[in-house]
């Protein structure tokens, strides 16, 4: 016979509901705090809670005990809340407003619109700059914001950012080199189409505009309708080149002297260090002979049956001041639709046959001190895309 004096209890539970979401509890007295929690309600410091009595509402604290095992306590609501406290340059400020934008910021915390931007602080050293969107709204949080405000600088060279990688703050004017000059600008944005303005004003000319950044070997190409950012991490230079250049026929017949025997100018030498490929130089200025430079491993665009290729550019005795013309490679490049390629000679160089590509600018559009081996690996790589096409 079963012996049912040792039967267990069933334990009690408490209930309770929240909005619309019914909970259980074990035990009859709770924080504000853990019935929001058991709710499923996230930021609890983000709601203000009431409890629901006979036509009244009484506002329960996040630390306040209520006892569930009183009748007629168990029905709650919640409101998110209605006022949010945020820090500017660490004082603290309280605004009950959904919503300001970084101008109201400031000028609630008295700051000079006119000298100062606005970044707000978020986790693990990340910010948000609102120096070029002043009028962005910003939702407030009821967890607290921080804010900090910076003055704007006068003027910023890109370049001397550029070449060190460093972040480019916000600025007034941003002094942007363009071939061998510099131009203020005073946006943070500029166009391809602004940037030929700047340096050909009045020229119904077409061109092309390439940038150069430190994290990339080579000069990127622009769209024409492309715009950059001046704030570009790493953006360096701009140089803007001739669009169109003619094919020719020309002979060459120098006579090559082997191995890297004369100086080039300074910037020269930078860029093709920078491009991390190996290179010479042969030949020198008093034999009669040619001078050369040579870039093994230039990268060939995808259309041919060659990935890599050594460029031969041929340096006169007087360059810079006299122009880079044309260009050699070898192998010999073929492409993979089987096309040919216009205007090609043989030519000999350091004891390999190159091949040469007979391209050729328009009479005055090399610019002494402004043209180099950068401009015109520039026109190189738009040589080898634009045969493509044919």
């Amino acid at each position: 016979m079963e012996d049912k004096s040792f039967s267990a209890e069933k334990p009690q539970v408490y209930k309770a509901t929240v909005n619309d979401k019914k909970i259980t509890v074990k035990t009859p007295k709770i924080t504000g705090a853990e019935l929001l929690k058991e709710a499923g309600i996230k930021d609890p410091e983000c709601h203000t809670l009431y409890q629901k009595l006979k036509g009244d509402f009484k506002r329960i604290s996040m630390d306040e005990i209520v006892d569930l095992g009183n009748q007629g306590t168990e029905h709650f609501v919640t409101k998110e809340a209605e006022v949010f406290n945020y820090l500017v340059d660490g004082e603290p400020e309280t605004t009950d407003k959904k919503t300001l934008t970084p101008v109201q910021i400031m000028e609630l915390n008295a700051v000079d619109t006119k000298q100062f931007y606005l970044v707000q602080l978020r986790d693990k050293d990340a910010e948000i700059n609102y120096a070029f969107s002043p009028e962005e709204s910003i939702k407030m949080h009821c967890r607290g914001m921080r804010f900090v405000t910076r003055k704007w600088l006068d003027l910023v060279d890109i370049e001397s950012y550029g070449k060190e990688c460093k972040e480019v703050p916000p600025a007034r004017i941003y002094r942007i080199k363009v071939d061998k000059r510099y131009h203020d600008w005073n946006r943070r944005f500029i166009t391809v189409a602004e940037l030929i303005q700047l340096e050909y004003p009045n020229s119904s000319a077409q061109f092309e505009v390439y940038k150069f950044v430190n994290t990339s070997p080579k000069p990127i190409k622009l769209g024409l309708s492309e715009q950059v950012d001046l704030t570009e991490r790493c953006l360096v230079r701009f140089t803007i080149q001739p669009k169109e250049q003619t094919d020719g026929l020309q002979s060459v017949e120098e006579d090559v002297v082997l191995r890297r025997e004369f100086n080039l100018p300074e910037e020269d030498v930078d860029f093709l260090n920078g491009l991390g490929l190996p290179w010479e130089a042969i030949g020198n200025r008093t034999t009669g002979g040619g001078m050369w430079i040579l870039l093994h491993e230039f990268v060939i665009p995808e259309g041919y049956h060659q990935k890599h290729a050594t460029v031969a550019l041929m340096i006169a005795p007087s360059y810079p001041a006299t122009e880079i013309d044309m260009a050699y490679f070898f192998p010999a490049l073929t492409k993979i639709s089987g096309k040919g390629i216009n205007a090609l000679a043989a030519q000999p160089i350091d004891g390999k046959t190159y091949q040469r590509w007979s391209r050729h600018r328009a009479p005055g559009q090399w610019r002494p001190g402004v043209d180099n081996i950068a401009s015109h690996l520039c026109l190189v790589e738009n040589w080898l895309i634009k045969d493509l096409g044919r």
